[in-house]
Parts: C-alpha cells; sequence; structure tokens
C-alpha cells in the first residue's frame, strides 16, 4: 500500500464519493489515484474558487466535502471559499498537492511560491480560516491524518492536507485500520446536571419557546430536535439563517411560530419572544444580520438557555465542555410536554397574489414574486439555494413546503457562491431537485460552472434575477451610482453555448403563470426573471437601510 492509497481510503471511509477541484502540477499523481479508483468521481471545476463552493455545497447535504487543489495558486484562488465553509461549519478536507519533499526542507524557490525561501507561507494563510492544518511527511503521515480529520469531524470547520509530490507514491505498511477518527467526545459531564434544569425550567414555564438555528443542521441535530419537538408538541421559532432547518409545515405546524431576528423579524415574533419566559435557543449564531442588527431588545435573558456545540449556558451561568449529543438524548428521553404551556400565536400564512393580478401589464415585482414561487414552484423534498441578496431576502420569510433544504450564505456573503453550491448539493443528492434563485450581479462572478450542470446533466434550475447590477448594495447606497451597474449579458444565449438548451425567458406574472409547469419539469434549465433594478423585496429594504445606518457610525 502507498501513501496515496491510504488517503484515497481515508476519504472512502468519510463516505465521500466525489471529490472538487483543479489539476496542478503538484497535485497531479494524486489525481491519478483518484481517477483510479472505481467508488470515487472526479468532480474538475472551472476554477479553485469554484471548486470550494461546490464542496460546500456537497458538504452540505452529504456531511463532508473534499476539495482537491496545487500549491501557492490553486489554494488561494479557494481560500475565499473556504473560509465561506469556516464561517459556516461546513467540514471541508482541503487536499494540497506540495512539490518534491527535498524542495519543501531546503527551501527552494520553485514555481507557485513566493520565492522567498519560506516554505510555511501558504499554510500560514490558512490557519485562521482551517480547524487543522499539516504538511505530511514520510514519518508524522497517520498521527497527522488522524489528527486533522478528527478536528474536521469534531469541529465541523475545514481541515487542510499538504501531501508533497514525492510522498504520493511512499510505501507504507500502515492501513486504514490503523487509523480511528475521533467523531465526538464521550464525556458524559454534567449531562445529567444540565439536562434537569433545562427540562424543570421548561415544565415551569408558561410561554416556552424553542429557539432553532443553522448549527442544528450543521452538527446533524435536525433528527434528534424534530423528535423532541413532536414529543413535546413544543412551540418553536427559527433564526434567519435557520430558515427551514425544521419543517415549518406539515408535522410542525401550528407549532412553529415564525423567524425571530430583532427588527427583521416576521409579523408578530419580537413580541412573542420577549413575552416568553423560557427560550432554549439551540445552534443559533449570533450575526448582526441574524440578530436584527443586534437589536434582540426587551428579552429577559435570565430566562435564555442557549445550547452551543459544546457549551450550555443557563442565564449568566456557563458549563463549558458538554457532549451536546448525549445532552440532546437526555432530553428527548425524559422531557415531557409543558400541560400549562399557553401561546396564542400563529406564523400568518403568506399572501399570493389574486388571479386579476396576473396580467400582461404586471411586470415581475418582489413582494408579490417570491410568495408565488413558495406557492407554485417550491416542492416537498427540494433544495432551495438562495444567493444572499434579492433571492435569500425575497424567500426567507416564506412558508416552505416540508423536508426543505434551504442553503444560503447569510453569513460569509461571498457573491456567486450559489451557483457551484447548488452543483455540489446536486452531485450529492441526486435525486431532489434543486432550486438556484441568484442574481445577475452574482452569476456573473461564477457564470462558467453552468457548463458542469450541462456536462453533468444535474437536476438544477437556475432562476437568474435580471435586475441590471447589484440590487443589494444599491439598496444599502449608491442606488444610482455607476459602480454598482454591471456588464449586460444575453444569459440565456451564455447557457445555451455551454450546452443548457432548455431555457425560458419571463417578463410578467402572466409569464411566470404559463410557464410553470415546463418550469417545473426535471432537467438542467435557466429561466430569465426580469425585475427593476431599484425594486427590492420588503425585508431587504428594511435591512439594507439599517447596514447603511451602521457603516456611517
Amino acid at each position: 500500500m502507498t501513501l496515496g492509497d491510504l488517503v484515497i481510503d481515508v476519504i472512502k471511509k468519510l463516505g465521500v464519493g466525489d471529490i472538487f477541484g483543479v489539476p496542478g502540477d503538484y497535485n497531479l499523481r494524486f489525481l491519478d489515484y483518484i481517477v483510479g479508483d472505481d467508488k470515487l468521481k472526479w468532480v474538475g471545476n472551472c476554477n479553485e474558487l469554484n471548486a470550494s463552493y461546490a464542496a460546500d455545497g456537497y458538504a452540505r447535504e452529504r456531511g463532508i466535502g473534499v476539495l482537491v487543489t496545487t500549491l501557492g495558486v490553486g489554494e488561494l484562488s479557494a481560500a475565499n471559499g473556504i473560509a465561506g465553509s469556516f464561517a459556516h461549519n461546513i467540514p471541508i478536507l482541503h487536499i494540497v498537492g506540495y512539490p518534491n519533499s527535498k524542495v519543501i526542507e531546503y527551501d527552494i524557490p520553485v514555481h507557485h511560491t513566493l520565492a522567498n525561501f519560506k516554505k510555511n507561507s501558504f499554510l500560514e494563510s490558512f490557519t485562521p480560516i482551517s480547524g487543522a492544518t499539516t504538511i505530511l511527511t514520510a514519518t508524522n503521515y497517520i498521527e497527522e491524518i488522524q489528527r486533522v480529520v478528527s478536528n474536521m469531524l469534531i469541529s465541523k470547520k475545514p481541515s487542510y492536507l499538504g501531501i508533497p509530490a514525492d510522498l504520493v507514491d511512499l510505501d507504507i505498511s500502515e492501513t486504514i485500520e490503523d487509523i480511528y477518527f475521533y467523531y465526538k467526545s464521550n464525556d458524559t459531564h454534567k449531562v445529567k446536571e444540565i439536562g434537569d434544569i433545562i427540562i424543570k425550567r421548561y415544565l415551569e414555564a408558561k410561554k416556552p419557546i424553542f429557539f432553532l438555528g443553522i448549527n442544528i443542521a450543521r452538527f446533524g441535530w435536525r433528527e434528534i430536535m424534530t423528535k423532541i419537538l413532536q414529543k413535546n408538541q413544543a412551540k418553536f421559532a427559527t433564526t434567519l439563517m435557520g430558515k427551514s432547518i425544521i419543517n415549518e409545515t406539515s408535522i410542525a405546524e401550528p407549532n412553529f411560530l415564525g423567524l425571530y431576528a430583532g427588527d427583521y423579524s416576521t409579523e408578530g415574533m419580537i413580541k412573542v419572544m420577549q413575552d416568553a419566559d423560557c427560550i432554549i435557543s439551540i445552534g443559533t449564531v449570533e450575526t448582526d444580520i441574524n440578530c436584527g442588527g443586534f437589536t434582540e431588545d426587551g428579552i429577559d435573558f435570565d430566562h435564555v438557555i442557549t445550547i452551543r456545540p459544546n457549551s450550555v449556558k443557563i442565564g449568566k451561568k456557563l458549563y463549558s465542555g458538554i457532549n451536546i449529543d448525549m445532552l440532546l438524548e437526555y432530553l428527548l428521553e425524559n422531557i415531557s410536554p409543558n400541560k400549562n404551556a399557553k401561546i396564542d400565536f400563529k406564523a400568518k400564512e403568506t399572501e399570493v397574489c389574486t388571479e386579476d393580478f396576473i396580467d400582461d401589464e404586471n411586470i415581475l415585482n418582489h413582494k408579490n414574486f417570491w410568495p408565488l414561487v413558495a406557492k407554485e414552484i417550491v416542492k416537498e423534498g427540494d433544495i432551495v439555494v438562495a444567493e444572499a441578496g434579492t433571492a435569500l431576502f425575497g424567500l426567507v420569510g416564506q412558508n416552505l413546503p416540508p423536508r426543505i433544504d434551504f442553503v444560503s450564505q447569510l453569513l460569509w456573503a461571498s457573491i456567486g457562491y450559489t451557483l457551484p453550491s447548488a452543483i455540489g448539493s446536486a452531485i450529492a443528492s441526486p435525486n431532489r431537485r434543486v432550486l438556484l434563485f441568484i442574481g445577475d450581479g452574482s452569476f456573473q462572478l461564477t457564470a462558467q460552472e453552468l457548463s458542469l450542470i450541462s456536462r453533468y446533466k444535474l437536476n438544477v434550475t437556475v432562476f437568474l434575477i435580471n435586475n441590471n447590477g447589484y440590487t443589494i448594495e444599491r439598496a444599502i447606497h449608491g442606488a444610482k451610482q455607476s459602480y454598482n451597474n454591471i456588464s449586460v449579458w444575453n444569459y440565456l444565449d451564455f447557457a445555451k453555448s455551454l450546452g443548457v438548451d432548455k431555457t425560458i425567458k419571463v417578463k410578467n406574472f402572466k409569464d411566470f403563470m404559463n410557464h410553470t409547469q415546463e418550469i417545473n419539469k426535471n432537467g438542467p434549465k435557466m429561466v430569465e426573471l426580469f425585475f427593476d433594478k431599484l425594486d427590492y423585496p420588503p425585508l431587504l429594504k428594511q435591512i439594507s437601510d439599517k447596514l447603511e445606518e451602521a457603516n456611517r457610525q
């Protein structure tokens, strides 16, 4: 067995079947191992940034993604995507092809380096955006593979594995059976004590609420949280980033209350949260947009129990080093319905425009379009991918069907992320439909990846929001400034040139309704939707005004 064989076995043990990246001379020998394995598929991307986004989307569906780049020019191109995965707790095994071990040892100024005789320049660049980093040697490979992969599995952060070109074919005696990966801590420290406190507070409360965030998905808690909510018929709300993390309809109805994000909350939710006398917050992330510009006023934080990936805060008291998987199991086994709880509130159903509105004269507008999408397009089990612009803020307030995976990047918010991410999602879940909603400005950053949708005949529908530029930036500042303009493309011709033959142009609501049956068919397609460049979803305008104010302070 060689070291290359071992790394391939690690990838397969992690349950990964598809690997994203771009070839470079320092990783080519390792790529031979990938394409030579009948259980792995190499997905060559147009560039490393897109590959990192695709690996991120894949990992959101399959739990782990693998990215392969080459030293320097390749890995640095992927750094933005890796940073987004770090911010959003997406486990990515980033394998970087390095030059010969002697080149590294003696700091020889070879191509793709800075020629500054400093071997770890790029490794240091990835340290802040990786859970663990290493360059393998002929003596450390077992310990280091175990360390960086285990860190990725526990922290849900990307890990960096540098492999010198000459070590790929190194003969070794160890096999995959000699490596044990740590998936989670087995520490039972204080689980029962903390669990009993949470249960007591929940049962004594008159208006208890579970408040759920995106880390429920990142750390694999969706199934157990659904069981806890079902068992207790508990009321719950979610953050913006936690959109559709738990079914908002079907089994959850009428227990789903809405989205809470301070001033950006859905109607009525601010008062509901202020009145709550026990808020069990699980997997939430505190960021400016997710917290309504940090406007969570009026909540008594003595009533808040915050459960994070390895800690629990009850009121002002913090318990660290807690095994949350075991804590949630304890809650499921021991918690019971609160028969005294009474919250007289129900999430408001989204309003859909009436039939008389749908005619040739009424061009598309965000206020009426997104409720129509939720009703006519999104189906149970779909993967909905929304660019962090008009699409995200148009969709996040809609009531979506059960078993939806809602993919966005609200924290890192790198424009162009969603197109390659949608490709990763489609490859990871080939039996599901992927609906991508992306603005024209964002699309132009990663547009070439349409070629992969065509090449692999992915079940992706691209909804291209043509509003002639960076509408989200216009909403924040410079509504009529030239820097928010973009070059005019013929998007549907461009899509056809890359092999996406099915294209649909929609200019008004009547067009949209006439094409819904065609849009809802499986297979790759692009739908171009025309909006006025100064038309915003109501939530986007509310958020952009606050962001502009914050930028001026």
